[in-house]
């Protein structure tokens, strides 16, 4: 694949409003009928998402979210609806720094993970005591948090991993975090990544590779205040460079 020239974007997206209030999204591949302005971003987001799959593979890509805490990076990743965005939201209101709410690229030869510039994505409005920050945008019951509203805007480059944290919301409930054994946090990486046919023996090796070079830990995600502290403490004891 031919290299992107700065300031050249790799894929466009053109988009006309139809009938009522409908989208028609056309790009290279294709063209797609959105029935209103959620669906539409909707669509475009999930596009580029993959199209970064494709552009870079040899990163290994894991469906979750990317905080940093004295320039390293704690990965949160889990099933969807244990509250993976809305806790990043809390734990960027402790000081946390964002990379990302979605998507989390990690670099297998220096064991890095790369921001991924998008607005904090919430389904529903977080829980009292906490709220959303001024500025979020309300559309069809989606709220968006643009990357200025609750920290700085997001750096440009990775930054060193230091742990990943698997969130759990079930019947079994336990404080804080909880370590898991490297092929634990091995298999749940496997569950958690997209892009696993782009690296040998179907992603494995690299799974294995990145839960035994870093601590695997589960979460209990249900207390939002509580699991954000726990990720802190955590952060605050990891070894600085």
């Amino acid at each position: 694949m031919a290299p992107v020239s700065p300031g050249m974007a790799h894929r466009e997206y053109y988009i006309s409003a139809t009938a009522g209030a409908a989208y028609r999204v056309s790009s290279e591949g294709g063209v797609l009928e959105c029935d209103d302005a959620d669906a539409m971003l909707f669509h475009i987001d999930k596009s580029i998402t993959i199209e970064l799959q494709h552009l870079r593979p040899d990163l290994f890509f894991v469906h979750g979210a990317a905080l940093v805490w004295n320039g390293r990076v704690v990965v949160l990743s889990g099933p969807a609806g244990t509250g993976k965005s809305t806790l990043t939201l809390v734990a960027l209101q402790l000081g946390f720094e964002y990379f990302s709410d979605e998507l989390a690229p990690i670099d297998l030869h220096r064991l890095s993970v790369y921001p991924y510039a998008r607005a904090l994505y919430l389904k529903t409005s977080p829980p009292p005591p906490h709220a959303l920050p001024t500025g979020t945008i309300d559309h069809g019951g989606r709220y968006h948090v643009p990357l200025t509203m609750p920290t700085s805007a997001t750096p440009s480059g990775d930054a060193p991993l230091a742990a990943l944290i698997f969130l759990r919301r079930d019947t079994e409930r336990f404080k804080g975090l909880r370590s898991i054994s490297a092929a634990s946090g091995a298999t749940r990486l496997i569950a958690n990544a997209l892009n696993l046919l782009a690296h040998p023996a179907a992603g494995i090796e690299a799974a294995v590779a990145i839960s035994q070079a870093v601590d695997c830990f589960e979460l209990d995600a249900t207390d939002l205040t509580a699991a954000s502290e726990a990720i802190r403490a955590l952060a605050d004891a990891a070894p600085t460079e």
